[in-house]
């Protein structure tokens, strides 16, 4: 320990203790200094350990390893304690291109034991049915997708999945689990309709509307506007 007086005016001093410049406070020095550490009795080096991340890991787990934080002859070495977290995949952003979590051009979204999709529909697709799409999921295994003929899908539609989401991630079960796939359809609409396709699509449908008696005001259940006086 090392003691400083010091004089901010005639009469009045101030005393200041801190770390001896020659130990550091330890009390102690060494006399015959090593080449490599200094004295220090450390070095810093760099070790390299292995993070085993189990399947459905949620984020914020901790995986500890004993006794390999920082070590010195001074104090026993603490545990090196390593928080999991995940990083939302980007496209192309900053030079980073996530291709191991992304499929078919686009990206799942996980919340929690849950993974979310979105599937883009035409029209015809949405509206007549028929159609199959493959997904290829994270693990490479493919889910099928599809409408039969006639089968309507509405924009926003969302179709769940069981088994189709993160591995559930449990330690002590004995077999692993899965979330639901959640798949949200997104209906894209064109610009506009070729003219005569316009006219016989309307003429269609008026006729369809008219034989089945369909009403769209009433059907909306709207109120039935008046005339403003």
């Amino acid at each position: 320990m090392r003691v400083q007086k010091h004089m901010l005016a005639p009469g009045i001093f101030q005393q200041v203790q801190g770390p001896c410049d020659a130990c550091g406070g330890k009390g102690k020095t060494v006399r015959h200094k090593c080449k490599v550490c200094g004295g220090a009795r450390v070095v810093k080096e760099t070790e390299t350990h292995t993070l085993h991340v189990e399947r459905g890991m949620p984020r914020g787990v901790r995986i500890t390893y004993e006794n390999e934080a920082d070590e010195s002859p001074d104090w026993v070495a603490g545990d090196l304690i390593v928080s999991l977290q995940e990083r939302e995949p980007q496209l192309g952003a900053d030079g980073y291109d996530d291709d191991a979590s992304r499929a078919d051009g686009q990206f799942f979204r996980r919340k929690g034991k849950d993974l979310f999709w979105r599937e883009v529909l035409g029209l015809r697709e949405a509206w007549l049915g028929d159609w199959s799409r493959n997904v290829t999921h994270l693990d490479g295994h493919v889910v099928r997708l599809g409408r039969k003929r006639g089968e309507v899908v509405q924009p926003g539609q969302v179709e769940v999945i069981k088994g189709e989401g993160m591995p559930i991630w449990n330690p002590d079960a004995d077999e692993l689990q899965f979330g639901e796939l959640h798949v949200e359809y997104v209906v894209v609409l064109p610009d506009q309709m070729e003219k005569g396709m316009e006219k016989e699509f309307f003429e269609l449908w008026d006729k369809w509307r008219k034989k089945h008696g369909v009403d769209l005001l009433k059907d909306s259940g709207r109120p039935t506007p008046h005339d403003e006086l």
